[in-house]
């Protein structure tokens, strides 16, 4: 059981500006934890469905470049009620292409 089967690298705590949406008109900021090439786990007070879509736009901060914007569509597989009125999400990624992957 303590083997990671993950088919992806999980990158932790990554800097940025995160936001998401599920209509294109209200946007929540989020509190990133982990992404990798197939989804993400972020926090937020913001209240969400399991299966339902969202868009994400991710502008990560790292070594090689100042900033990388993600524009990610995917679909929240799993919700865990936190305190204090706080979710845990993650999220599978549908649109990742091999340009995107590289800002990974």
């Amino acid at each position: 059981m303590g083997t990671n089967q993950r088919k992806h690298t999980r990158y932790d705590n990554p800097k940025g500006i995160f936001n998401i949406t599920t209509d294109k008109k209200t946007w929540h900021e989020i509190g990133l934890e982990d992404i990798s090439a197939g989804g993400m786990k972020f926090t937020t007070s913001a209240s969400f469905d399991v299966d339902e879509g969202i868009q994400a736009v991710l502008t990560l901060r790292n070594r090689i470049k100042d900033d990388n914007t993600l524009n990610l569509q995917g679909t929240i597989k799993r919700k865990i009620e936190l305190d204090h009125g706080v979710n845990a999400y993650a999220v599978e990624f549908s649109n990742v292409n091999a340009k995107q992957l590289t800002n990974l």
